[in-house]
């Protein structure tokens, strides 16, 4: 039995060390990177949007950023960046977003391609080291957010008083964001699926990230601001 539990705790010890290992690769092969996008808590966009969280977050959503019209229909259509669209993301931004639109003539604002497989899957890990700042509570004055805070995957929607929309899944810990409002609040809304009839909505004030911590039918969900 020792030995079994000292095995696995090597086992663990080595994982770790892996992962770090992998992290600190792919810090390395970010500097390719740099001109272009920023992480970091301090982080502002740039030649492109702002990647601190960006495991995990809906194409085209961050705050502030203008996208082009072909992102933005590709997070509309569902696409959320995990560690396999990333991937193949990377590799020929162009040629994957007219996959995902099924468009010829879509086209990716990012020109840069990284062929690297083994640079891919070491960028990807560190940009994940940075994804819980996802879940911070407080964004851009001009923003509102929602956090899936459950521990299952739903389908969310964002609304601005002037009628812009953005939507799409997320798993447990990924935000979307609204676009620029000059209200002072809007409505974000939550269903347990694409298909799902009823739901949970709420108003959230700009600035202000609201988490859906529990999930429940008729307007019944749990969110941060009932605990306050």
């Amino acid at each position: 039995m020792f030995r079994t539990l000292a095995t696995a705790a090597l086992m663990a010890l080595v994982a770790a060390s892996a992962q770090a290992q992998s992290v600190q690769n792919g810090e390395k092969v970010f500097k390719k990177c740099k001109a272009c996008h920023k992480i970091g808590d301090t982080a502002a966009n740039s030649v492109g949007p702002v990647l601190t969280g960006v495991v995990g977050r809906v194409a085209g959503s961050y705050p502030g950023y203008k996208y082009s019209s072909d992102m933005r229909a590709a997070g509309e259509s569902g696409l959320t960046w995990d560690a396999s669209t990333i991937f193949d993301y990377l590799a020929d931004p162009t040629r994957y977003l007219r996959r995902v639109l099924d468009d010829p003539n879509a086209k990716a604002k990012m020109r840069f391609k990284l062929k690297s497989e083994q640079d891919r899957r070491a960028v990807i890990e560190y940009l994940a080291s940075f994804s819980t700042a996802a879940n911070e509570t407080t964004v851009a004055q001009n923003v509102f957010c929602v956090v899936n805070a459950s521990d299952r995957a739903h389908f969310f929607a964002i609304e601005t008083r002037e009628g812009d929309r953005q939507f799409g899944p997320l798993e447990p810990g990924a935000r979307l964001c609204s676009a620029e409002t000059a209200a002072s609040d809007g409505v974000v809304s939550v269903f347990e699926s694409e298909d799902g009839f009823e739901g949970c909505s709420r108003i959230v004030a700009v600035g202000v990230a609201e988490e859906m911590k529990e999930y429940a039918e008729f307007d019944r969900c749990l969110w941060s601001s009932n605990e306050g």
